[in-house]
């Protein structure tokens, strides 16, 4: 592979006729942001008054990093700058930064841009942190043939999930096969859909995982053909009951394997979404297969009261328990906390006012209406910070970084990449922010209340289960942006002891209602009245027959 041909960075940018006329920007990511060893698209644009560009370098630190693609279409930068239409001023460059073993800690991103003419131009620098490499989506190959589940106390549990990332529906399960396997409630064998980081976890625990793929959601043929796979499989491991986390379709096949098995089910909904939108990409037939198993299932459980109600059309014997979060490692962590430390490793002043948004950066998450309210109000509280972490690899996180990087506060906006590491993120902050516009109970609000950090939500689903608005919190109406901002702005304006009474309500709460222990033990009886009524069931047919 050809070394892109790079220049020494020049000791000063020597000022040159009509220089100070030259425009650009390097505005992704923005000044401030965490960004991993890991490849990263680095973008901005030029443009020069006599000439066009003829080549852009990148430096990170001292480390050159190679020459930019230019010629990028930028139609927001054409527009807001009134340039000619077909003006394409944008560069880009994407930089495999685990490559680079010199990088590492704080290090400034800079371009020098040159015209076609000679004309020369330094943008920068923007002070970027380089954090260690994500944990990868799988660590490890998973074994040619999936171990049986040895010989322990506890129910032998089919648990069938969509997949082992670092969402919420997957922590929750972690959670509670935990709490299972701590009171031997449970001996179980996970399947999923997709593979990722929490397969080394289980399989720490002694847990056999079996990754299933992925079964295309508009064929029946290709249902048909997992669910019989899943039941070959299955059949000679002797499960007595079974679990299916999320109504996604990934996971919808556990339902049906589970009931040709002939053993009972318990099916926990985690998303909030009306089942025709959230089963809409699904075949019909395989729909109406779906909507039966979840009829015919023995519990389906939910974690509030408002994603019961909308499945009440579809699922069968439905009930809802308060999620519950482990409180041990959260104590543990505060316990050596040392809040004025970690913002400065962050680089974040001791006396700034933070505002944490924390979930995968995507459209029902409301990110990108967050930066808008923070803009809007950024004058008015100028030590205000906003945080979003969840940054991923995709369109959304682009635009997100787009729309802070050219915002009134971009220095003040700042995009960290997804992390296992999010307790810190909780310590530090003022307020955590949940603007979504469908959420039922979300880990990270009761994360945030473990912490005793206020939490400002929008008022759907189970969030006005969680928050009481003036009490444990601040509630506003979603997928409207003066709402919020009125509801950002109440919380900034807030006062100390107002927060502190704050989070001492929403600790109390998450202590009393979502303890872990609390809600192992309700799941725990759960399996055992399924698999007893199943039994018993089973009895009374052979009696009349």
């Amino acid at each position: 592979m050809l070394e892109p041909e790079v220049v020494p960075p020049p000791a000063t940018v020597e000022p040159v006729e009509e220089a100070e006329k030259a425009e650009g920007s390097l505005d992704l990511p923005s000044d401030g942001t965490v960004v991993r060893r890991a490849p990263i698209t680095f973008h901005g644009w030029t443009v020069f008054p006599s000439s066009p560009t003829a080549r852009v370098e990148l430096w990170l630190g001292d480390t050159p990093l190679g020459r930019a693609r230019i010629g990028v279409p930028r139609p927001d930068v054409s527009q807001s700058e009134e340039l000619p239409p077909d003006l394409a001023p944008g560069f880009e460059l994407t930089a495999a930064l685990q490559s680079w073993p010199g990088i590492d800690g704080e290090a400034g991103l800079r371009a020098v841009a040159t015209s076609l003419s000679g004309e020369r131009m330094e943008l920068g620098p923007l002070s970027l942190t380089i954090a260690p490499t994500a944990n990868p989506q799988v660590s490890f190959p998973p074994p040619e043939r999936t171990p049986q589940a040895d010989s322990k106390p506890g129910l032998r549990a089919l648990v069938v999930t969509h997949q082992l990332d670092l969402g919420g529906a997957q922590l929750y399960l972690m959670d509670l096969l935990g709490e299972l396997l701590r009171t031997e409630a449970v001996n179980p064998t996970v399947v999923s859909g997709r593979d990722g980081p929490l397969r080394e976890s289980l399989e720490k625990a002694g847990v056999p995982v079996h990754i299933s793929g992925i079964a295309p959601p508009d064929s029946l043929g290709a249902h048909f053909g997992q669910v019989e796979e899943l039941v070959a499989w299955a059949a000679d491991r002797s499960f007595e009951v079974a679990f299916v986390n999320t109504a996604t379709s990934l996971a919808i096949a556990g339902a049906e394997v589970a009931d040709r098995l002939g053993i009972p089910a318990i099916w926990a909904i985690h998303e909030s979404f009306e089942p025709s939108q959230l089963w809409s990409d699904i075949a019909p037939p395989v729909r109406k297969r779906a909507e039966a198993a979840l009829a015919g299932v023995s519990r389906t459980l939910f974690v509030a009261e408002a994603t019961q109600r909308l499945f009440e059309p579809v699922a069968g014997n439905g009930l809802t328990i308060p999620y519950g979060l482990d409180l041990k490692p959260i104590d543990s962590h505060r316990a050596a906390f040392d809040r004025d430390a970690v913002r400065q490793q962050r680089r974040i002043p001791t006396d700034a006012e933070v505002i944490l948004c924390v979930g995968s950066i995507e459209p029902r998450k409301a990110q990108v209406p967050l930066a808008q309210a923070f803009d809007l109000l950024a004058a008015q509280h100028p030590r205000a910070r906003l945080v979003f972490v969840g940054g991923r690899n995709d369109a959304y996180s682009t635009f997100l970084a787009d729309y802070a990087a050219a915002s009134g506060a971009a220095d003040r906006i700042s995009i960290v990449p997804m992390t296992p590491d999010v307790q810190p993120w909780f310590g530090l902050a003022d307020i955590v922010a949940c603007p979504s516009d469908i959420e039922s109970m979300p880990r990270t609000v009761l994360e945030a209340m473990a912490w005793e950090t206020p939490v400002l939500a929008t008022n759907v689903f189970g969030l006005p289960e969680l928050i009481e608005d003036g009490e444990s919190g601040w509630l506003c109406e979603a997928r409207d942006l003066e709402a919020l901002t009125a509801a950002l702005d109440r919380a900034l304006a807030s006062g100390a002891e107002e927060r502190r009474r704050m989070g001492r309500a929403g600790r109390k709460l998450v202590e009393h209602r979502h303890s872990l222990e609390r809600y192992g033990r309700k799941v725990s009886d759960l399996l055992e009245q399924a698999v007893a009524s199943a039994d018993n069931a089973l009895l009374l047919d052979a009696r009349t027959h």
